[in-house]
């Protein structure tokens, strides 16, 4: 069987090829990858934490919850400014 311009099978395959470029883009474009969050949405999981972060707790296996090690709220910022 030949595959011309109109075949479905071309249209998925195209389909498939686009899908895969969006998600390599999207993967270079975060910071972290595709790092799985933790400690309530306030970490990452990671093997090392980077230096202006703290350990949390357990992730997965042989992964641990990186927070960052100082967190200012809007709160402490309004305090701090008067």
């Amino acid at each position: 069987m030949l595959l011309d311009h109109s075949s479905p099978l071309l249209g998925y395959i195209k389909l498939l090829f686009l899908a895969l470029a969006v998600l390599v883009v999207l993967a270079q474009a975060s910071p972290d990858g595709w790092a799985r969050t933790c400690g309530y949405g306030t970490g990452r999981c990671r093997k090392h934490c980077k230096e202006n972060e703290k350990k949390k707790g357990k992730c997965v296996v042989r992964m641990i919850c990186c927070i960052p090690a100082v967190k200012h709220t809007s709160l402490e910022f309004w305090q701090l400014s008067q």
